[in-house]
């Protein structure tokens, strides 16, 4: 499940921005920053959304007791 959200937003960001760049290389004059802006907010908070992911699995790695019968022996 997580890996076909990932998918389908990589997707979109790849997508805008090949038709953001396609629009840029035929017409040059267009204004294209509110796209730009779009998708580099879009970038930014998917990567925050990553940063908080692995925060909260090492988090809860950390605090997990170690498993039955793992005790190291001296």
């Amino acid at each position: 499940m997580v890996l076909m959200i990932t998918g389908t937003v990589c997707f979109g960001v790849l997508a805008s921005g090949a038709l953001v760049a396609i629009l840029v290389i035929w017409h040059p004059t267009i204004d294209v920053s509110p796209w730009i802006t779009r998708i580099t907010g879009l970038l930014n908070t998917m990567i925050g959304l990553l940063a908080g992911f692995l925060a909260g699995r090492t988090d809860t790695m950390t605090q997990r007791p170690p498993p039955a019968g793992d005790e190291t022996k001296p």
